[in-house]
């Protein structure tokens, strides 16, 4: 991947791989979403969970989901006759916690000046 990153030992801002980079962090741009997410990374879980859990409305926890399917992050399964989300696989869940990690020594490190 690093050979279509770099041009000339310059990474190009039209290389495929950093426009869909541009797209998910986009989609990641959402509290909602990040919720989501940390919620599927501690297992599948139907739509009423998430509603109840994250304490917004289904129509705007249905809409998220959407999205993060559009973006391949969240896939959905039949539990009976609930539909299920869980996670694609786990790196999406490891950019989000290396992201809070982030925040959390940025916060220690505004405590320290």
């Amino acid at each position: 991947m690093q050979n279509n990153l770099y041009k000339n030992g310059v990474m190009s801002s039209s290389a495929p791989e950093v426009k869909a980079l541009a797209q998910l962090f986009s989609t990641l741009g959402s509290p909602v979403r990040l919720a989501i997410i940390l919620q599927l990374a501690e297992g599948a879980k139907c739509v009423h969970e998430l509603v109840d859990t994250l304490q917004h409305s289904q129509p705007l926890i249905s809409q998220h989901l959407r999205v993060l399917r559009e973006a391949r992050l969240v896939t959905a399964g039949q539990r009976g006759r609930e539909v299920v989300y869980r996670l694609t696989d786990e790196h999406v869940v490891h950019i989000v916690r290396d992201g809070h990690h982030h925040i959390l020594e940025e916060d220690s490190h505004d405590h320290d000046l």
